[in-house]
């Protein structure tokens, strides 16, 4: 999947691989498509945090699906999520997928 395009974006073959490299995986494809995002921003720009906008939208995924999967990664240790008293934030990713 190219940096940047979402679920909706993907073309049909790209769409039936991330499903089944999550299956394979055992994990819903929006987590992978999240790891994913992360990674790719991650090596763009050698590191750093991405905006919980920014990933909601290149992900198409709502802000509250989003955050349910951060919660879930984060209790993992794979991300790390900082939320600012305005209600925005930003994600890191800690550890590279396999």
């Amino acid at each position: 999947m190219e940096a940047g395009m979402s679920v909706a974006e993907m073309p049909a073959q790209e769409d039936a691989d991330l499903q089944a490299r999550a299956q394979h995986m055992g994990v819903p494809p929006e987590v992978l498509l999240i790891v994913e995002t992360l990674q790719a921003d991650a090596q763009e720009k050698e590191g750093g945090a991405l905006s919980l906008a920014r990933l909601s939208k290149r992900t198409q995924l709502r802000m509250s699906t989003l955050r349910r999967f951060l919660s879930a990664l984060e209790e993992a240790g794979v991300v790390k999520v900082e939320m600012n008293e305005d209600g925005t934030g930003s994600v890191s990713l800690l550890v590279s997928p396999q």
